[in-house]
């Protein structure tokens, strides 16, 4: 059963969801039958007790003391799944407001019903006038909803004028909008694998331009993703990424939280490739999107809280611009809005590498004494300071006390991939560093051979800076 449809798609649901996807299932308007409520709850209380679900008492379950098959209980499981595939659609309807308003208006058109097809209509409009935030789709469903008013009045054998002008615009501007954000999308993924660079068709530009309502210039979210794709394409233009920010923090407030949050992404993303290829002036442009996301929200998860790799992300920022006060304020600012049961686990940690950036070593030890987190990657980090700490205080009876035990760790933890051997190389090329004899020039040319030409080297410039030339 664990490796069903079913369990995979009932266990992606949040604890609010499953509370609401229950009243679904539990409703006569959508489940007639008590087997998949019964089953619904038997997976329920395997997750809330944390244990694995048994074909067997699965059946017993839900068929009770009669002889259920394997063969009825695959029939409930497909029965459950398609119920909480239909709960989800249902959600999702309600949170895309202009599609349910168009499908609302269709239904009645359907029924043929005039006061409530008109007093439908007005509703909308009504809410499209006061809408101040507009995504991309906005604009399809405005076409379809205007199309479903237009088809009505022909319905009626009313003689309106086709109204080709708006329709053709909301089309125009839905379409320019899509095509740009796929070009976003394919730019964006070429550069994180450093494929040759995507240009924008030369035809995408000439649609553009004769699209008569020139979208990509007079309306918010798609004039934004113009700006995006040049940014980008062309990457050395850094007056692309200063306009796409100064659009963005003028527009953010049009545009859904949503969409506005993938927008801010694509900068942070873009801004961070840019610093790892070395240009530095990339840092404070990207510290820029960063505060935009803090000061409105659009970086943080769905309850509203930091995530710990976020948090350090931010941070980091701030101190490779070396701006010591800032980056303080910042932690003790947004600390309270981590995650609860991590929150002084993960200000620990940061408030450490803050300390050891400064060089206040002594300060970043009594810190991380204190952190412990179920993340290896994190103990990973945390040692790895803690190895820097070490040699730099030439405290080597310490030193050489947690490379073995990091060794140690590293045999043990297959799962970090990659990452274990990058560690393992850090922690037997750092012994060895201890080891060298005072003087030894041709020892250090071969160990600083060695380290150049290993393919997996955390911390490899540091090391190199050890060693010396």
């Amino acid at each position: 059963m664990s490796e069903s449809i079913l369990f995979e798609l009932f266990n992606a649901l949040s604890a609010a969801q499953l509370r609401a996807a229950r009243h679904w299932v539990a409703s006569p308007l959508h489940n007639r039958r008590e087997e998949p409520l019964k089953l619904f709850d038997y997976l329920e209380n395997c997750r809330k007790q944390n244990q694995k679900c048994q074909q067997k008492e699965a059946i017993l379950f839900v068929f009770g003391h009669q002889k259920g098959t394997d063969g009825q209980l695959r029939h409930e499981m497909s029965a459950l799944k398609g119920l909480l595939q239909d709960f989800l659609v249902w959600q999702e309807i309600e949170k895309r407001r202009d599609q349910r308003d168009w499908l609302l208006l269709h239904a009645m058109h359907k029924l043929g019903l005039e006061k409530n097809f008109q007093l439908t209509y007005r509703e909308i409009e009504k809410k499209r006038l006061s809408d101040k935030q507009r995504s991309i789709d906005h604009h399809w469903f405005s076409f379809k909803i205007d199309y479903e008013k237009y088809e009505w009045e022909e319905g009626q054998k009313r003689g309106h004028e086709f109204p080709l002008e708006p329709l053709q615009n909301a089309l125009d501007t839905w379409y320019a909008g899509q095509k740009l954000q796929l070009a976003c999308m394919e730019q964006s993924r070429q550069t994180a694998r450093r494929k040759e660079r995507f240009e924008m068709p030369t035809s995408l530009n000439d649609i553009l331009e004769l699209l008569p309502n020139q979208p990509h210039k007079s309306v918010p979210i798609v004039s934004i993703y113009y700006l995006g794709q040049k940014m980008l394409a062309e990457p050395s233009r850094v007056e692309y990424m200063e306009s796409y920010l100064e659009t963005l923090q003028e527009q953010v407030e049009s545009v859904p939280p949503n969409e506005a949050r993938d927008l801010l992404m694509l900068a942070i993303n873009h801004g961070i490739r840019q610093i790892n290829a070395g240009d530095r002036s990339a840092i404070r442009r990207t510290l820029d999107f960063y505060r935009l996301g803090l000061d409105k929200k659009l970086i943080h998860d769905e309850q509203g809280r930091l995530t710990k790799y976020t948090y350090n992300n931010v941070l980091m920022t701030f101190l490779a611009l070396e701006e010591w006060d800032q980056a303080l304020a910042f932690l003790e600012r947004y600390k309270p809005e981590l995650p609860a049961l991590e929150r002084e686990n993960i200000f620990r940690y940061n408030l450490a590498i803050y300390y050891f950036r400064q060089g206040a070593f002594d300060a970043a030890l009594e810190l991380l004494r204190d952190v412990t987190f179920p993340d290896p990657m994190y103990k990973l980090e945390a040692r790895k300071m803690l190895l820097k700490i070490y040699f730099e205080q030439e405290a080597t009876e310490a030193l050489e006390s947690l490379l073995e035990n990091l060794l140690l760790w590293l045999r043990r933890h297959g799962e970090i991939g990659y990452h274990r051997d990058m560690y393992r190389n850090l922690a037997m090329f750092t012994g060895r560093l201890l080891r060298l004899a005072p003087g030894d020039k041709e020892a250090r040319k071969r160990l600083r051979k060695k380290v150049l030409e290993t393919p997996l080297v955390a911390e490899r410039q540091w090391l190199l800076g050890k060693i010396g030339e």
